[in-house]
């Protein structure tokens, strides 16, 4: 498996992680969201986001738990702003 199959099987995988957790929780509290179940689930959302994005458009070296700002600023803005200059 290359590396690019390998970080796509992964990405896949936390998707689906992500959609049973939403589904979970919508079936375990319907009457009653907690806004910090679902943060957990927004946060691996983004964080599957910003890997498509940094795929396209700057790097995934980055560890998944590395701030979102700091993933934001050092492994995309900077390849981004190098593509303007």
């Amino acid at each position: 498996m290359t590396e690019s199959e390998e970080r796509a099987y992964v990405i896949g995988s936390q998707r689906a992680y992500a959609s049973m957790l939403a589904t979970c929780l919508r079936e375990l509290s319907p009457a009653e969201p907690r806004p910090n179940d679902w943060a957990v689930v927004q946060l691996a959302e983004v964080r599957i986001a910003l890997r498509r994005v940094c795929e396209a458009f700057g790097d995934n070296d980055w560890p998944d738990d590395l701030h979102l700002a700091d993933v934001i600023e050092k492994h995309l803005e900077r390849h981004l702003e190098g593509e303007q200059a």
